[in-house]
């Protein structure tokens, strides 16, 4: 039990001023944990209570909360998730992203559940929390390194801490810069990392020495060895080891092994994600480089003809920016789509160690992009104030290249993959385009429509929920994306992990029993669906508090046309392609979204 008298919390918020240095401590609200369960739920509250609506992202006066939830710190498999919350300014959403690695548990251990962080630093500065006390500490020697460079030498100061830190791209206040977690996780997508830049914090530090204590050890444990028997037991097991979310594309297998130089793994996670990379045909004392997933640099390379070579070693560059890799591919995309189309004018293109005109693909021009962004230079200054600037500054022929929600680029294209609920999300996302639905059964291609029912219960949805989700012999991903969505806010307000891997060995009578023996507040099934479905609503009302509407739940226009995507021409589907999915029906589903919501 923390002092405080609350199992599973360490029972205290940490209050840090940038401004003056300064910090204070004060008790975790009882009621509040019962409420929102933790983590995303309570970093809700929190900036509910701090922030004022349309505070400037940017200033001094907005507010950085990070939250870690009460299974975070503990041997609950896969419960390492760390969420911040801030207001971004790519977007001016209320945002909350989550991240793994070591730094939830960390400041679990070092006697905090949630870090809450305003003001300017006076110098480029770093953020210690340790259990022996909390310093602002002056660090201007570490401005203009990358986040590799950061992580290793405050890991040299600071033994066995967990670090977040940004690199040229935050330090700039690029809009779709983030953080990086201990060189390995993404941490902000939408702007974090500007955030953090425009405090003058380049990292938080966080080294502790506690642990989590649970109210009930044995039927905890329990609970946890169930979820082991099961991972034990599944026969994709060895494969999702070997492969990661590689695993689940078979063609790609040789080039991924190829570049394979290990696997490494948040804190209690029991299949381990996160990639370690090499160059292919070299040892790895030549190079090595570790990432949140080798996905994203496939992705790349398939779509701009980079060799495995050039794919491992732009994914190094990105994260060492402190770069979305997601937008910085978007953006690239864009432009060569202006040009094809002769929309791009002399000097559009001028970038950091280019002359003339250059070939819209190929690593030369991703590597200077990537650095003409990070820094504002050339080309890559409109591109750094986000998508609204570039659109303006190209013009409206611009529009048709650029697939953004709320002015944020999509991660999915429905055209290719189908209108599950990653898709669908992407449009009534709080924040704009996200992952937040990614533990629903759409996340997996070809799902048998008899599977959903089972799927959806184990998401928390009541029987009544799913006869409405799977009216009539077909799938309603309007009305399923709300249950989604609860899982995701169940998952981040406790600190579990919501991606495939680990998400696939949950259910919510499990989770109850973990919440439950963990923390000593008995809460069923429906209570904790109930409290996640609140906090969700928080998430909304936060935002509509910042002039967000309804009408912003506008999916992008080109998802209706059979252009060319993602080099092959299509029409939006419904998840099984059985049929297309025109405006009047997406229509009809964010009704259903809105009537799901509202029950």
């Amino acid at each position: 039990m923390s002092e405080h008298g609350i199992y599973g919390f360490a029972g205290r918020v940490l209050f840090a001023d940038l401004d003056s240095g300064s910090h204070r401590t004060e008790a975790l609200n009882r009621e509040w944990c019962e409420e929102s369960l933790g983590g995303f739920g309570m970093n809700l509250r929190l900036y509910e209570s701090l922030a004022q609506p349309g505070c400037d992202p940017l200033s001094a006066d907005s507010r950085l909360i990070l939250g870690a939830g009460p299974l975070v710190g503990t041997l609950a498999p896969g419960a390492s998730r760390v969420m911040a919350t801030a207001r971004f300014p790519l977007t001016g959403a209320v945002a909350s992203a989550c991240g793994g690695m070591g730094l939830g548990a960390q400041i679990k251990w070092a006697g905090y559940d949630h870090l809450v962080i305003r003001g300017r630093a006076t110098q480029p500065s770093y953020l210690l929390v340790e259990d022996r006390g909390v310093r602002v500490i002056a660090a201007p020697e570490l401005w203009g390194r990358d986040t590799h460079e950061t992580t290793a030498e405050l890991w040299s100061r600071h033994p066995g801490s967990s670090v977040a830190c940004i690199g040229q791209a935050g330090e700039n206040q690029v809009c779709s810069a983030l953080a990086i977690i201990d060189m390995s996780s993404t941490l902000g997508r939408g702007g974090l990392g500007a955030v953090m830049g425009a405090k003058l914090l380049k990292a938080i530090v966080v080294r502790g020495s506690g642990g989590v204590a649970v109210a009930d050890p044995d039927r905890f444990m329990q609970a946890v060895d169930g979820l082991h028997r099961r991972l034990r037991s599944w026969p994709r097991r060895e494969r999702a080891l070997q492969l990661g979310m590689m695993a689940s594309y078979p063609g790609l297998e040789p080039a991924y092994l190829s570049v394979k130089r290990g696997r490494a793994a948040c804190p209690s996670c029991f299949v381990g994600d996160k990639d370690v990379l090499g160059l292919p045909g070299e040892p790895p004392s030549s190079f090595t480089t570790s990432c949140t997933s080798y996905l994203n640099a496939m992705l790349l390379g398939l779509l701009l003809d980079l060799d495995l070579r050039e794919q491992v070693l732009i994914l190094d560059l990105l994260d060492r920016l402190g770069l979305c890799f997601i937008s910085f591919m978007n953006m690239a995309l864009f432009l060569r789509d202006l040009a094809a189309h002769g929309l791009l004018q002399p000097g559009d293109l001028e970038l950091p160690d280019m002359s003339g005109a250059q070939a819209l693909d190929g690593f030369r021009f991703l590597a200077n992009l990537a650095w003409g962004i990070a820094l504002k230079q050339g080309a890559g200054t409109v591109l750094a104030a986000g998508w609204r600037a570039a659109l303006a500054h190209f013009g409206p022929e611009a529009e048709r290249f650029a697939i953004t929600v709320k002015g944020q680029d999509c991660l999915y294209d429905p055209r290719v993959s189908g209108l599950g609920t990653m898709e669908f999300e992407q449009v009534v996302s709080p924040r704009g385009p996200t992952s937040a639905s990614s533990g629903s059964p759409t996340y997996s291609p070809g799902t048998p429509l008899p599977d959903f029912p089972r799927h959806a219960a184990r998401m928390g949805a009541t029987p009544e929920a799913v006869e409405r989700i799977c009216a009539g012999g077909d799938l309603n991903v309007g009305r399923l994306t709300r249950y989604s969505e609860d899982w995701f806010s169940l998952f981040s307000s406790l600190g579990i992990c919501n991606r495939a891997q680990n998400n696939r060995f949950y259910n919510i009578e499990v989770i109850s029993e973990l919440f439950s023996a963990g923390t000593g507040m008995q809460a069923g099934p429906r209570d904790l669906m109930d409290r996640a479905a609140a906090s969700w609503e928080l998430y909304r009302a936060l935002n509509r508090r910042e002039g967000f509407s309804e009408a912003d739940d506008r999916a992008p226009a080109q998802w209706f046309r059979e252009d060319e995507v993602w080099r092959r021409a299509g029409r939006m589907e419904d998840y099984f392609h059985r049929r297309a999915v025109t405006a009047a029906e997406m229509d009809r589903l964010l009704e259903d979204y809105r009537d799901e919501r509202s029950r």
